[in-house]
């Protein structure tokens, strides 16, 4: 709303429309400016000769009069009420009456118009001793209507009767408001003798001290009201300025928890340090939405009934003010609960035996969660002051509450995918061995064959000295050979609990190698191996690596054609700060992988395997290899490009020299 008029020509249409139509009152006030619509109290407002309104609202509220009054002429009644009923306002009225004169004050017309509006300028065109000629421009732009004309037509008519003469005679000549470009008034007042002039000045003094002591007098009580009412206000925002702060911090703090328990723990220190509550109670939706449920509590002597915390509240059950409040979402406040509808036999009524009560809702993202309840037993009930805090708690409280609820979920979900993922680990590896253990059944029962052939020989070629040393030596290699492939097989099975110690990488993958060589003979695959000689012992959980290991090589062999080539290199390469890096590649020469899964391969339960009986995988392979990488602080890396055949699978591990390790210039 622009500020182009005072508030004193508001006031006195007001009070002019209690003089004679006060039943009407209503009607002027209504809907004359959205900013006065939201004002608390739009008369207190309008009687304030210390604001300003718009010319649209004086002109509104012209019409309205008019429009009452059946008079299009009672602008001009009001501007002559305004003045002889002196309601110019204290300073104005001072301001008018120092200049003594009608004269004295036309020569000063545009200071006395500035102090009322600001949307016309006054033009003295002319003035002697008992006549002027004055014009008034209108601002267009602030649309003024001929009621102001009229309302100004008046006041400068009766403005003389402020110094004790009677009212001038006033001729508009031209009209603003009839198409001229200003309003032209000529006016003529009776003369006066010098001594009257001189005497009214003197009198007009001594008239003036008068009304500045008479109003001074007549404020003294408002002004002392007024810093009461002050002195209280600033009492009540500093403590409002306290309990914010209070909020803000003690929010903060349970926002930051995450336990439900300590955050209920937190809630129940708010309620009783900054909202002043000693007995509480918080109920929460049930997960599928057809009750209240009891959570936590204070008070009652620290002592909750168990018949409370077992109460569950049908949300269907509107006539409990609990369900009612989780329903609505608004607060409700009973403040006589003896003479309320509430049931008397109702649990925590029975057990608290409260005079008052309280409930607010407790609201997150817009979804009401559950309630709060709080209570008094004295016969002031539950405090203006306290219900005002508590409003501006809960939803922090529901907000803490709804993220504790969701880290205990997530930390049962964790728990569940933790123990999913051993099951998962463990199905993988049995999965792959019972694949593996098909082929080397095969491979173990050649050479069985042939030692038990050679067992049934041997009394007849005992005496053969060739015989016996080659198969001697031959029965030593393939059973040390089946030896070794049983043992590893062995230790794939074993379950433990993660061990980290140095050990020998090369090994390691040699050992994988072996294990392998029933899948890599079948084939016609050659598994060629470039160890970097720099590399000794390595920081790692031994069966974890033989895992991933074991996990590369064996897709390496599903997906490499007959007679193809796998090549396995170590190498030494540089990491984040200067740190050195292992490298450990496994490289195919089978078809590859489309760019569009290379991402997706370290995904649970994802293949590129098809389903038959040689390929064939759950998909959790390559998930248990990454998440083994991970346990190593290491990373594995898939590259492919199906147009040159391959897959590189790259795996890094950070350096940790043993006590006994060569310190290597190139490994530092």
């Amino acid at each position: 709303m622009e500020k182009e008029v005072s508030c004193i020509n508001s006031k006195i249409i007001i009070e002019y429309i209690r003089k004679t139509n006060p039943e009407y009152l209503s009607l002027i006030l209504g809907d004359l400016d959205p900013d006065l619509d939201n004002i608390a109290d739009p008369i207190a407002f309008l009687t304030d000769t210390n604001n300003w309104i718009s010319t649209a609202v004086i002109v509104k509220m012209f019409d309205r009069v008019k429009s009452i009054s059946h008079d299009d002429s009672v602008p001009y009644e009001i501007g002559k009420f305004a003045i002889e009923n002196a309601h110019l306002g204290y300073i104005q009225k001072i301001f008018v009456k120092a200049f003594w004169s009608s004269k004295k004050a036309l020569k000063f017309a545009q200071k006395i118009n500035d102090k009322f509006n600001r949307n016309k300028r006054v033009e003295l065109v002319e003035i002697k001793r008992n006549t002027a000629t004055v014009r008034l421009h209108w601002e267009k732009d602030m649309k003024p209507s001929k009621d102001l004309c009229l309302y100004n037509q008046a006041i400068y008519a009766y403005l003389h009767t402020i110094w004790g003469g009677r009212p001038l005679d006033i001729h508009e000549k031209y009209c603003f408001f009839e198409g001229s470009p200003y309003c032209e008034y000529h006016l003529k007042w009776t003369k006066k003798s010098w001594i009257y002039e001189y005497l009214s000045r003197f009198f007009t003094s001594r008239s003036m001290l008068k009304d500045i002591i008479a109003d001074q007098e007549k404020n003294k009580e408002i002004i002392e009201r007024k810093y009461a009412e002050i002195n209280q206000l600033n009492l009540k925002l500093n403590r409002k300025i306290k309990q914010l702060m209070a909020v803000q911090d003690t929010g903060k703090a349970i926002l930051s928890l995450l336990d439900l328990k300590y955050v209920l723990s937190a809630i129940m220190n708010i309620l009783s340090n900054v909202c002043q509550i000693s007995r509480a109670v918080i109920m929460l939706v049930s997960e599928g939405g057809e009750s209240l449920e009891y959570l936590h509590g204070t008070g009652l002597n620290g002592n909750i009934p168990d018949e409370i915390k077992n109460y569950h509240i049908p949300m269907t059950r509107v006539s409990n003010i609990l369900a009612r409040v989780a329903n609505t979402g608004i607060s409700e406040y009973i403040p006589d609960v003896n003479s309320s509808n509430l049931q008397q036999k109702n649990i925590i009524l029975s057990y608290g035996k409260p005079a008052s009560v309280y409930v607010a809702p407790l609201i997150t993202r817009s979804k009401v969660i559950g309630v709060i309840a709080t209570d008094s037993t004295g016969e002031n009930g539950v405090s203006e002051e306290t219900r005002e805090t508590l409003d501006i708690f809960t939803p922090q409280i529901a907000i803490a509450i709804e993220n504790a609820k969701l880290y205990t979920k997530l930390q049962e979900r964790m728990k569940e995918l933790t123990e999913s993922h051993a099951l998962l680990s463990r199905a993988e590896k049995f999965s792959f061995l019972g694949n593996l253990a098909a082929r080397l059944a095969h491979e173990i029962k050649n050479p069985m064959t042939a030692i038990g052939t050679f067992m049934q020989m041997l009394p007849q070629k005992y005496g053969d000295d060739e015989f016996r040393n080659d198969f001697y030596k031959i029965v030593m290699e393939e059973t040390n050979r089946v030896n070794n492939l049983i043992t590893e097989l062995l230790d794939l099975v074993k379950e433990k609990e993660p061990c980290f110690e140095f050990n020998d990488i090369h090994d390691l993958i040699n050992k994988m190698i072996l294990l392998v060589s029933p899948q890599s003979k079948a084939k016609d695959i050659k598994i060629i191996s470039r160890f970097h000689p720099d590399i000794g012992q390595v920081w790692i959980d031994s069966e974890k690596m033989k895992q991933v290991i074991l996990n590369l090589i064996s897709n390496a062999l599903d997906f490499t054609p007959n007679g193809g080539i796998i090549e396995v290199t170590t190498s030494i390469g540089p990491g984040k700060g200067g740190k050195k890096l292992i490298n450990i590649e496994v490289k195919d020469n089978g078809v590859g992988i489309p760019q569009s899964m290379i991402e997706k391969v370290f995904e649970p339960f994802f293949t590129t395997k098809h389903k038959s009986n040689i390929h064939n995988g759950t998909g959790l392979g390559l998930f248990i290899a990454y998440q083994n990488m991970q346990l190593h602080n290491g990373t594995i890396v898939a590259k492919s490009d199906p147009d040159k055949k391959g897959t590189t699978f790259l795996l890094t591990l950070p350096v940790y020299l043993s006590s006994n390790q060569i310190s290597k210039d190139n490994i530092q």
